[in-house]
């Protein structure tokens, strides 16, 4: 069976965002097909077609973006660009194909039409406006915008729906929107618009839809090029049992008789006694150890080894008298001189020297450094706890896993164990390193001790669950892996873990340098600093008492953070109120979810961030912050940052977090060399706008410094712009509103232009768009609006 990569049933997610103006228009959706693979040179490439579904007596007239609803075509990849075309329909030539056979498979946007020629249709009439091609076209970029459309009007054919056939092999109606070549076989591609078209009576309708699709991997076992599924529906292919293999990519015969062994045994030509689907015949030359003619399988015999093998095909040795067959029992031989350690009453062997022991305080008494001592876990198991007595030797436990004895290691001492082992107590030397090693999963249910200026390396695999410990003065725990702990940890000055990530499910408290991540599902007391080289999840309760929590990482807080934030522990100089500067430094990104907290009701107090500013908090009274600072403080690269208040307009009342619904900021900074893009990726305003907004008293841009509103406004009652920003206009000083446009909404926009294209025609009563009152909507109309165009 052959899997792979052609035109096939692919993974897609589609969303309606809007609903149709005319009760009888139902809006379909968007749909697609891939019409190529590697079509073009270079990279894994392929080419897909974006229609909008309709029925066969309704049209498409525009694809626009607005304030409201944008319109994006995107991938995670790469668009192909080809130097001949052009980004919409207009500019892709036919008769050039012959001598530029890529050309057929650029990217471009359209209403129905192929190509400039108009193919389906009788000629292409499509108009653009409003949209930015340099990133579609010169970089194989997104096509993004909340203010323009391409169009053609109700009176051209190519916005009328023709019959396609979709991925998953259905025909449907629909008009072709866009055509794109993505380099990419792991990549995406996404598209989302503004649609309006006729329905059947010749009602205005409005929609919105988006699709994102995945290149589509099919399974072709006979390499015809079409996905079995499709051959089974389309009936090309036979699939008698259900099974969705078609019939021909199916045809076991190990007889070697030209039948399907699955019949041989229906009609009774072969026998099949185990009933595993394979004739007799075709398994008793390897499955007849006693050559009577009988599938071992289809036998009962005796096999105290469990090894399938009848024990009459083996012959066995019973050293201790036991009546058990020596092959049957789990008895080690270490000095391999060919007789059971249990018969020898040896239970501990040291490898260097070739001596083995009855107990393994002999083993250890006798050994030097560096000697490897192998001991069985059963023996390990009967002793309370295992003491290294000052010996740097590597004890190697076998045939087991350790269940509830201590280990006292000693300085380049290591002890080895088998996957899932519990020890008691564990404790370090009192200088140098000591080595716990396993292959995944080790616990430690007692206390481990990691002695002043020693360290403790557990070598375990992906994790070890260690209950309490503690990290005496300049101590230092390390693990390859993560560490979990859900007893009580203690961590004294100067003490260090090196981890991949540490789990809090207890508590830890003291001060400590954590080079990894932290997640922290219990309680996290510092009485001193607090370093954690990468992230930082809390999903709980972090207090700092004393000292700073640094985050060199991204602090993702879903609980409650209480130290140099708060009002309790953590105050300096025994004040009643936090000393200036006080707050959280955040190296990389500062998250917060929607059941998170950050409430700073002082001027003192400041967030300074050098990642993304990413809140979800959806209650505006758990977020005070409207007298504190935000610094977005960062150096590399875009930082983005959630605007998250309703939008309530130009308002002195929004200021204040009783307003609600608003989340006020005091003073909004951005530093020297930082690049901030505001976004909206979350929903915190309690009523559900559809663009929030940031509101506060100060706006300042340090000379060096970029803020890019990125279409979202800030209402400020006062800005300090000493540096760039893109998008003034989006900046507005709380003053009263301006009124005056088509639609009232305050600019002359897309929406404007949407309602020309919807009255395009003569008036048959009042007609708001015939705006130079001739009786009629047409081109002279949308000249007004285009020559009034709100900047």
């Amino acid at each position: 069976m052959k899997t792979h990569a052609m035109l096939g049933l692919g993974i897609a997610s589609s969303l309606i965002c809007g609903t149709a103006a005319s009760g009888q228009f139902t809006f379909q959706g968007m749909d697609y097909r891939v019409v190529e693979t590697n079509a073009v040179a270079g990279d894994f490439n392929w080419t897909i077609e974006f229609y909008l579904v309709l029925n066969s007596d309704e049209r498409l007239d525009a694809v626009a973006g607005d304030g409201i609803n944008d319109k994006r075509l995107a991938t995670s990849g790469t668009f192909y660009q080809n130097p001949f075309g052009g980004p919409t329909s207009v500019s892709i030539n036919p008769a050039l194909y012959s001598s530029f056979p890529s050309l057929e498979f650029d990217s471009f946007v359209t209403v129905g039409a192929m190509d400039s020629t108009g193919f389906p249709y009788g000629n292409n009439a499509l108009q653009t406006i409003g949209v930015d091609w340099a990133n579609f076209e010169d970089n194989g970029g997104d096509v993004y915008t909340d203010n323009g459309l391409w169009f053609v009007t109700p009176d051209d054919t190519q916005g009328e729906p023709i019959m396609f056939t979709n991925q998953n092999c259905e025909d449907k109606y629909g008009v072709l929107v866009s055509r794109v070549t993505v380099f990419g076989e792991l990549d995406s591609v996404y598209m989302g618009a503004l649609f309006q078209g006729k329905d059947n009576t010749g009602t205005t309708w409005q929609a919105t839809g988006e699709l994102t699709v995945w290149y589509p991997t099919i399974t072709d076992c006979n390499n015809n090029g079409v996905d079995d599924g499709c051959d089974i529906v389309n009936g090309s292919s036979i699939d008698a049992n259900g099974n969705g293999i078609p019939d021909e990519c199916e045809f076991p015969d190990c007889n070697g008789n030209g039948i399907d062994d699955n019949d041989d045994i229906a009609n009774g030509t072969s026998a099949d006694c185990n009933s595993n689907g394979t004739p007799d015949e075709c398994e008793m030359p390897t499955g007849d150890c006693n050559g009577n003619d009988i599938l071992d399988d289809c036998e009962i015999f005796d096999d105290c080894n469990d090894n399938g093998i009848p024990d009459e095909c083996e012959k066995f040795s019973d050293c201790n008298g036991n009546g058990v067959p020596d092959e049957c029992e789990d008895l080690q031989d270490w000095d391999d001189n060919g007789v059971p350690d249990a018969c020898e009453d040896l239970f501990a062997y040291n490898t260097t020297q070739g001596i083995g022991y009855s107990w393994i305080d002999d083993a250890i008494h006798d050994s030097n450094d560096n000697d490897i001592i192998w001991v069985d876990a059963a023996h390990i198991n009967s002793n309370v706890d295992v003491d290294y007595s000052g010996k740097a030797i590597d004890i190697d436990v076998r045939i087991g896993n350790v269940d509830g004895t201590s280990f006292y290691m000693h300085s380049g001492a290591s002890l080895i164990v088998n996957p899932g082992s519990h020890l008691n107590d564990l404790r370090s030397g009192t200088s140098g390193t000591a080595t716990v090693s396993t292959e995944s999963q080790l616990y430690v249910d007692g206390l481990t001790t990691v002695y002043r200026d020693s360290a403790l390396e557990i070598d375990s695999g992906p994790s070890a669950l260690l209950n309490d410990v503690s990290l005496r003065m300049s101590s230092e725990l390390g693990t390859s892996g993560d560490l979990e702990g859900d007893g009580s940890w203690t961590c004294a000055e100067g003490s260090a873990i090196y981890v991949n990530q540490l789990t809090v499910d207890g508590t830890l408290t003291g001060t400590v340098d954590i080079y990894g991540n932290l997640e922290n599902r219990g309680t996290v007391r510092a009485t001193d600093d607090l370093l954690v080289s990468n992230d930082v999840v809390n999903d709980n309760l972090m207090a700092i008492h004393r000292g700073i929590l640094y985050v060199l990482g991204d602090l993702t807080n879903n609980g409650t953070i209480l130290g140099e934030v708060d009002g309790g522990p953590g105050l300096r100089g025994g004040s009643d109120e936090p000393n200036a500067g006080d707050g959280m430094r955040v190296a990389g990104n500062y998250a917060a979810g929607e059941n998170a907290s950050i409430l700073m009701p002082h001027p003192n107090w400041s967030i300074s961030v050098g990642g993304n500013f990413d809140v979800a908090i959806n209650d505006s009274a758990m977020f005070v912050m409207n007298e504190a600072t935000l610094k977005l403080n960062g150096h590399d690269g875009e930082q983005f940052v959630e605007v998250m208040s309703g939008d309530y307009g130009p308002t002195e009342d929004a200021l204040s977090p009783a307003f609600g619904c608003t989340y006020p900021i005091g003073s909004l900074n951005i530093a020297v060399g930082s690049h901030v893009v505001l976004t909206d990726t979350r929903e915190n305003d309690c009523d559900d706008f559809l663009a929030e907004v940031i509101y506060t008293e100060s706006l300042n841009v340090a000379a060096g410094a970029t803020l890019n509103t990125n279409g979202y406004i800030i209402y400020a009652s006062e800005v300090d712009n000493q540096g760039t920003i893109i998008g003034e206009d989006d900046i507005i000083i709380i003053n009263p509103p301006v009124t005056g446009d088509l639609d009232g909404d305050g600019v002359v926009g897309i929406l404007d232009i949407l309602i020309v294209i919807a009255e395009w025609g003569p008036c048959s009563g009042a007609c708001i768009s015939d705006m130079n009152t001739d009786g009629t909507v047409d081109v002279l109309d949308l000249l007004v609006l285009i020559a009034n165009w709100t900047p």
